[in-house]
């Protein structure tokens, strides 16, 4: 293993690019009067429609309860639907409703627009570089879930 020294570079473009990102999402989100955590659960339900809240709760890596409040609120704001599974009764499936659908343009829309800028700042030639090299750091970060447990 390399020694950590010289990854200091790396967590501070890691906590400089996550603290820039959220509060990108913050302002995205707050444009339609919704949190962070709620604009993620409308992302991934308008990728993923009906699934369940345990299965919604694995992709977002939120323990259940603090999910089933979030749900609760969008089910209060005729966002998302949440009806009984038709495969076992004791469970839900979640999926957006017409509103929740528009809230999610509306959020992907700005979302867009702002990586599009930001994909402005980059020479042509590297935004597959860019891609790639996001892609790998995303699937490593996936693979290393103990990365941030303190060594036994």
């Amino acid at each position: 293993m390399k020694p950590l020294a010289q990854y200091v570079n790396v967590r501070e473009v890691f906590q400089v690019l996550v603290r820039r990102f959220g509060v990108l999402q913050k302002d995205g989100a707050q444009c339609c009067g919704i949190t962070v955590v709620q604009s993620h659960i409308l992302y991934e339900l308008q990728k993923r429609p009906n699934i369940s809240l345990n299965e919604l709760a694995d992709l977002l890596s939120i323990d259940t309860s603090t999910l089933s409040r979030q749900v609760h609120h969008l089910v209060e704001t005729e966002m998302i639907n949440r009806l009984p599974d038709p495969k076992d009764r004791r469970y839900v499936v979640l999926s957006l409703t017409q509103k929740g659908e528009e809230q999610h343009k509306e959020i992907a829309s700005y979302m867009e627009t702002y990586i599009a800028n930001v994909f402005d700042q980059i020479p042509d030639d590297k935004h597959e570089q860019v891609l790639e090299s996001l892609q790998l750091i995303n699937e490593a970060i996936r693979k290393s879930a103990d990365c941030c447990m303190p060594p036994l």
